[in-house]
């Protein structure tokens, strides 16, 4: 269950939030490295409905690097 990488899904979906199953990260870092797609939308909200059906580690991400007017980011 390799997955692909993050940076090539979110290359394939501009302008949508993303629901990945995570596959393979970086332990010593936590980075996330690889995943498949569950979901996709330009709709924050469906994505964390999706979610919450989810099982395992997922990762909701937005696919450009500078996230739409009126989100923020916490880490």
């Amino acid at each position: 269950m390799k997955g692909r990488k993050i940076a090539d899904i979110k290359r394939r979906f501009k302008n949508e939030w993303l629901l990945i199953k995570v596959t393979e990260y970086d332990k010593a870092t936590t980075t996330i490295l690889r995943g498949k797609l569950i979901a996709h939308s330009p709709n924050r909200d469906e994505i964390f409905k999706k979610d919450m059906s989810s099982k395992g580690f997922t990762l909701i991400d937005y696919s450009e690097d500078k996230i739409p007017k009126g989100y923020a980011v916490a880490f």
